[in-house]
């Protein structure tokens, strides 16, 4: 791209962990154009981890799901955006919506993944093909690299507001945990085969407590309910619920966590962006899908029934009620990833 856009718009209302990964495209797009207003269009869920960005003018909130969920609703939403003459498009979602929103903001320069109408609504197509880029930041990154830059990955960021935090460490005073060392799990997933058992969560739990002589924070929504109410049972005292804590306030305790250990889902990756110095993501029958820049880590089944492997795995086992591939994820090799940095031993 030879001139430098003015304005920018960034597409993308997928998940939770979604937008999380486009973060290090924001910061790009940023050190590439450090004069260009960015824009950015998310999802409802998506919005409170981008409030307050450093990098971003506006975020716009596409309700998909409610009151722009019809193609009358979503041309309007296009309209409006039409109006303020965007230079470039980065479509970070690979969905039809997404592509048709983009064509209809009728930016001079729109980039995208390929797919179901792409050559209609982008002017530059990126492959979107996990078996040649399973990465999910290198990815998106490579919607600049269509454009001819060279660029690395950013860190994830997300900004975890001083209020926030302030509340945070006052709940924390509260329940006389302040000056312990803190451990966040996140045992839940809207996929049931992508969860460690609560058993092992609870036993890896009470190491903490007992060896680092530390206080754990669960965290989880309302599905979660009982698997975060079974934790707080081991120990009352220093296993604190975090149960539909809204989204800034949990990047604020994932910041001040010293470790969190977590299934693939958003929160975990959240708390990479948060600024958690230590980050385990548990993998069983999802491929691992995207590159931990340390000292984060990726602790994987590695069992073959879980070939060929997919974005979200199944809703069921086909070796019984327990997920058997995450179950071959043992409490002592996630514990040695959360011992000293000295002690720690890289495993795949």
């Amino acid at each position: 791209m030879e001139d430098s856009p003015t304005r920018i718009l960034i597409i993308d209302t997928a998940w939770l962990g979604d937008v999380v990964f486009t973060t290090s495209l924001i910061s790009s797009a940023r050190a590439l154009w450090p004069r260009a207003e960015i824009h950015m269009v998310v999802a409802p869920r998506g919005e409170p981890i981008l409030r307050g960005h450093p990098h971003l003018q506006r975020l716009w909130v596409l309700d998909k799901r409610g009151k722009h969920r019809n193609v009358i609703a979503l041309a309007a939403f296009a309209r409006q955006l039409r109006m303020l003459d965007f230079d470039l498009i980065l479509n970070a979602h690979p969905s039809f919506r997404s592509r048709l929103l983009t064509k209809w903001i009728a930016a001079p320069i729109r980039v995208g993944f390929d797919g179901f109408g792409s050559r209609w609504c982008h002017t530059i197509h990126v492959p979107n093909d996990l078996a040649i880029e399973p990465d999910h930041v290198e990815r998106r990154l490579n919607l600049l690299r269509r454009l001819g830059h060279s660029v690395k990955a950013a860190p994830l960021q997300v900004a975890v507001s001083p209020e926030e935090l302030h509340e945070a460490r006052q709940f924390l005073e509260q329940h006389g945990i302040t000056s312990l060392p803190l451990l966040g799990l996140v045992p839940g997933s809207a996929w049931p085969t992508k969860r460690w058992s609560v058993s092992r969560y609870g036993e890896l739990a009470s190491r903490w407590i007992s060896e680092r002589h530390g206080a754990v924070l669960t965290f989880g929504a309302s599905a979660e309910t009982e698997i975060l109410d079974q934790l707080h049972g081991i120990h009352p005292e220093r296993i604190l619920s975090m149960l539909n804590v809204p989204i800034p306030g949990v990047a604020a305790f994932l910041s001040v966590c010293s470790a969190v250990v977590g299934n693939d889902t958003g929160v975990s990756f959240l708390a990479m962006a948060a600024g958690c110095p230590r980050v385990v993501v548990l993998y069983g029958c999802t491929q691992v899908d995207y590159h931990f820049p340390p000292p984060h880590l990726a602790i994987t089944a590695g069992v073959p029934c879980c070939l060929p492997r997919t974005g979200h795995g199944a809703h069921r086992c086909r070796w019984g009620e327990e997920p058997w591939c995450m179950e071959q994820i043992t409490v002592e090799r996630v514990w040695r990833e959360l011992e000293p940095p000295a002690h720690n031993r890289q495993s795949s």
